[in-house]
């Protein structure tokens, strides 16, 4: 299992871009012990042992050699390259695949008379395929997805600006007045971090609440966990929201705050804006919160979204260096045009 070669041994290989470099990275750098890498892959041991093969009229050593599998490689008699994927992004392919809908097909019946002339446009048939272990599946109501751990989807707005829901026959004072309304869980988050001496010792992100403490909805208080886990997440938030977005990205960085207050505070003095606080905690330096948005983003969300996100950014967030942000996040950005070509679709 070589790959190439590519490079500066054959620039003309399939798998070269128009910057002069392999889409694969190869070859690869050498490695003394197996590591996670930077970009949901590991980097595997490579041992520089200075031993050659001749792959077509070139001599490639261990820097070539693709990962693989000897079992599967002998048992179906192909090539097959095997890597391990360890980055939560793998998440993003696994539910795009499983929730894309059944197998299309495009047919036409007809007899076996090749005179006659078909119209394609006018007799195509749109239908879908469901192969007989999904149908199965599903006849015996077979669950098809599962979450594990569960997932608490935390809440966030300004101070006096959370949701309520309530019935449209419900008095209006009545629900003003109700002390219950002014509760969330963000704000029960501050008053836990101000009370609760646990909660206090382990000073904690919003995030990572969760994971020691659980949320009782119908009482509205955190109560400290004591069985199982959970993985906080904090609802997205949109860089053209303003203030709100700043929030969160305070809440992000900022362990065990008390108050709205306690945020706008820093090294002693106030701050007017959650904008200006982010700025005097260093976490807007340059770009590097355009990177950490883009790269959560991109975990989850589709190329379009990507695409659409990055130019919010450029209207409203200015950032300093719009190419560098461009070719960091280029390739996720066109994954869906990348697979209409592989498979030769034409609009």
């Amino acid at each position: 299992m070589m790959h190439g070669p590519c490079s500066s041994l054959n620039p003309t290989n399939t798998c070269m871009r128009k910057k002069g470099y392999c889409k694969f990275k190869y070859p690869k750098m050498f490695a003394d012990q197996r590591s996670k890498g930077n970009d949901s892959y590991p980097i595997y041991r490579r041992r520089n042992t200075g031993e050659v093969v001749k792959v077509r009229k070139h001599y490639l050593d261990n820097s070539w050699v693709v990962p693989y599998n000897p079992y599967l490689l002998g048992k179906f008699n192909c090539h097959m390259n095997v890597e391990v994927c360890l980055d939560i992004k793998v998440v993003k392919y696994l539910y795009e695949y499983i929730c894309q809908g059944h197998d299309r097909i495009a047919f036409s019946v007809q007899n076996n008379d090749t005179n006659v002339e078909i119209d394609e446009v006018k007799e195509y048939r749109s239908a879908r395929w469901v192969s007989p272990p999904q149908a199965a599946w599903r006849i015996f109501q077979f669950p098809i997805s599962e979450m594990s751990p569960s997932v608490y989807r935390l809440q966030l707005h300004l101070e006096g600006q959370q949701f309520v829901s309530f019935k449209k026959n419900m008095d209006v004072n009545a629900i003003v007045n109700n002390p219950m309304i002014r509760k969330t869980m963000l704000t029960e988050f501050f008053y836990m971090n101000r009370t609760d001496h646990h909660a206090m010792e382990l000073n904690l992100l919003y995030r990572e609440f969760p994971e020691h403490f659980v949320w009782s909805s119908g009482e509205k208080f955190w109560a400290r966990r004591q069985c199982r886990s959970a993985v906080g997440c904090i609802v997205t938030c949109h860089p053209t929201e303003g203030e709100r977005y700043y929030l969160r990205l305070l809440l992000t960085h900022v362990r065990g705050p008390t108050s709205y207050a306690d945020l706008l505070m820093v090294n002693g003095e106030p701050c007017s804006t959650f904008r200006e606080s982010v700025e005097k905690r260093g976490l807007l330096h340059c770009d590097d919160s355009l990177m950490e948005c883009m790269s959560e983003a991109a975990s989850y969300q589709m190329p379009y979204s990507l695409r659409r996100l990055f130019a919010t950014l450029l209207v409203y967030c200015n950032p300093t260096n719009p190419r560098d942000l461009w070719e960091q996040f280029e390739e996720l950005m066109s994954e869906d045009y990348k697979r209409l070509l592989k498979f030769d679709i034409k609009f």
